[in-house]
């Protein structure tokens, strides 16, 4: 596409302001894509395109803004609660739990690895302490022995001291898929758009008419003569200016645009929804992409609880499985999704009249769903018992018999001592 082609031109101009290595030097290997369309595909071209950065953001806040907590079981439900761990409530003392959470998953959705090296350890030697490593500054390699070997900022680790989680990984690979590596074509298209439309902006003076002359002119003349039309009308401030032409120049048609340059603003909408939906699968509401139709569900509670099961859970089981086996035999992290999945207000309250109809939950366990405190007096403790319930049934039938018991023999009955029953 031509736009591609003069964003190859745009990116040659010089190194990326933006990296963040502060100067002109390549990036590590390991953050490189490879370049596409004149691009160089990194972790940091690849969050200068929205779809990329609105996506991990949202995936990143959803995670680090779960309550997590430490308990007796994996399963919520038969668990109980116990006292926080530190590993649990401050992974890693210069940084907040929330951003540790956030780089967790930064580190896993753009790379495909999160790295972290334990840096303290308790009386019973349970780590304490996690210090998130940056994927270019950690290496691991399989020696000819067969011992893996990491390292960080160069430096050897030991393997007891290493927490590293992949995302998606194949069989006998160390690390796991780095989707700057293998999604390249798709970033670097959609970067390379960006820049064209950058460019587009910038340049309004772009050859869509033709200044014609009655003579042939020179080549310095030809440039003189394009360079005094650039200046005149190039740039946003300067564009559309009226223009004034001697010595018998004069514009001819307007040059139309091409259909792949027409195609522009449509291009840039399917790459994000690309990006949104397949690489990272967020819906699109939650980037801002509300112009078109959607697979996840027919309301906005359906596609939040699309993302709970098809995109959030892959980052949450990886996340409490690893921690978890930092933890002493009987305790679990766990994350509580109860407010992410939480329906509106008229949703809920149809459950809870159905659950405390049916007898499945009483007043206490349903006020305690919606932060509320339990009855006094233990009034909420009672279930109910539906009326049309064959146990219900049973039982009644039950209470009569024992009724029939407990009554004393009518008056004027049959003499027991004698037989014929004469009086």
């Amino acid at each position: 596409m031509s736009f591609i082609r003069r964003a190859v031109a745009l990116e040659r101009r010089g190194a990326d302001p933006h990296a963040p290595w502060g100067d002109s030097t390549p990036p590590p290997p390991s953050s490189l894509g490879g370049n596409v369309a004149g691009t160089n595909v990194t972790e940091a071209t690849a969050l200068q395109i929205a779809a990329v950065y609105g996506s991990v953001s949202v995936i990143s806040d959803a995670v680090s803004s779960l309550p997590i907590d430490l308990m007796t079981s994996p399963h919520r439900r038969s668990g109980t609660l116990l006292t926080p761990s530190p590993l649990v409530t401050q992974p890693y003392e210069e940084i907040s739990v929330v951003d540790w959470w956030v780089q967790f998953v930064m580190s896993l959705a753009l790379r495909g690895n999160f790295y972290g090296q334990i840096i303290s350890r308790d009386a019973d030697l349970y780590p304490t302490q996690i210090k998130p490593i940056h994927p270019d500054n950690a290496r691991v390699r399989r020696l000819p022995g067969g011992t893996i070997e990491y390292r960080f900022n160069g430096e050897a680790v030991p393997l007891r001291n290493v927490f590293h989680v992949r995302l998606l990984s194949v069989a006998e690979s160390l690390v796991g898929l780095n989707p700057i590596e293998y999604l390249r074509n798709v970033l670097g298209g959609t970067r390379a758009a960006d820049l064209y439309g950058n460019a587009f902006f910038q340049n309004s003076a772009r050859a869509d008419i033709a200044i014609e002359v009655e003579d042939d002119l020179e080549p310095d003349e030809v440039l003189a003569l394009a360079k005094q039309w650039a200046q005149g009308h190039q740039g946003i401030g300067q564009s559309h200016l009226p223009a004034v032409l001697t010595g018998g120049a004069k514009i001819s048609q307007p040059i139309t645009i091409n259909p792949q340059d027409a195609q522009f603003l449509e291009t840039r909408q399917f790459s994000a929804s690309t990006i949104s939906g397949q690489i990272f699968r967020v819906p699109p509401h939650m980037i801002g992409i509300v112009d078109r139709t959607t697979s996840w569900g027919t309301g906005i509670e359906q596609q939040e609880l699309g993302f709970v099961r098809n995109t959030l859970i892959g980052y949450l089981t990886r996340g409490e499985q690893a921690m978890t086996a930092l933890h002493p035999p009987g305790q679990f992290v766990k994350f509580d999704l109860t407010d992410r999945l939480r329906g509106d207000r008229l949703s809920r309250f149809t459950g809870h009249n159905l659950a405390r109809l049916g007898g499945w939950m009483n007043a206490d366990e349903i006020r305690a769903t919606e932060d509320m405190p339990p009855l006094p007096g233990g009034q909420g403790q009672e279930y109910l018992v539906p009326i049309n319930s064959e146990l219900l049934t049973a039982a009644i039938e039950a209470a009569k018999q024992l009724q029939q018991q407990q009554q004393p023999p009518a008056q004027g009955g049959t003499d027991p001592g004698d037989p014929g029953g004469n009086q």
